[in-house]
């Protein structure tokens, strides 16, 4: 069995936003209970995710 690729499944990612911050996003317009904006939400967190690592194999590789 292969490892997933990301280690939070969509629906643990939109557990964890507290209460506050989806009142926040909401009033942005992110309803993170309407699917099309929970599926937005996770993609964006997930591509953060894979910047973020990336950036953290450059600097290992570069920079020791």
């Amino acid at each position: 069995m292969r490892p997933a690729r990301y280690p939070c499944s969509a629906a643990e990612i939109l557990r964890s936003v507290p209460q506050r911050d989806r009142t926040v996003l909401l009033r942005l317009g992110l309803n993170l209970d309407n699917p099309a904006h929970a599926e937005l939400f996770v993609e964006g967190v997930r591509a953060a995710d894979d910047a973020i690592a990336a950036q953290v194999r450059w600097e290992r590789e570069r920079l020791g």
